[in-house]
């Protein structure tokens, strides 16, 4: 079973160490970190946790007590009742394509919806990463925007968003089996 504590900074180094090369940094973070990974980088992301309320939220995900995850909602819009659902991460290749990416989404979309009262979240995905735009669109997500890369067309970039009346529904449709 999958739960999700705050990352803290005695989480930094497993982080970076999960981030192999300047690709996969890109399609974790978007633009928003360079290779390499380093502490400065995630203690300033950090920091935006520790706001009153927090614009940001990071956690980490573990399994039997090993952290084996990360996701976090980020610009977090307590008027508009909306975030964006970002970083989604299993480390270990060994916890990968076992569900545990679909459960960490599933633990943040409760805490997001029903914790935070947010009813609406986004997300971006690039096109390429066929088993994570599965993964959403289980929970309800839905392709609003795609977003080409002039340069290189496997960066194009898709934008999704969720309802929580959607995600509502989809809860109600996987109960009852249909």
């Amino acid at each position: 079973m999958i739960t999700l504590e705050k990352f803290e900074a005695e989480d930094i180094q497993r982080l970076i160490n999960w981030v192999a090369d300047a690709d996969f940094l890109l399609q974790w973070s978007g633009s928003k970190y360079v290779f390499p990974l380093d502490e400065k980088q995630l203690t300033t992301n950090l920091e935006m946790t520790r706001t009153d309320p927090p614009t940001q939220f990071m956690f980490k995900a573990l399994l039997d007590g090993t952290t084996i995850g990360h996701i976090e909602l980020m610009a977090v819009n307590y008027v508009e009742k909306s975030a964006v659902l970002a970083r989604v991460l299993i480390g270990p290749k060994q916890y990968r394509g076992q569900g545990c990416g679909k459960m960490m989404i599933g633990l943040v979309l409760h805490f997001a919806f029903n914790e935070l009262g947010l009813t609406k979240l986004d997300l971006g995905v690039f096109a390429f990463n066929k088993s994570a735009i599965q993964c959403y669109q289980q929970f309800g997500f839905k392709i609003y925007k795609t977003i080409p890369n002039r340069e290189d067309e496997k960066w194009t970039l898709l934008r999704m968003n969720l309802k929580k009346s959607a995600w509502i529904d989809m809860i109600k449709i996987n109960e009852n089996g249909e």
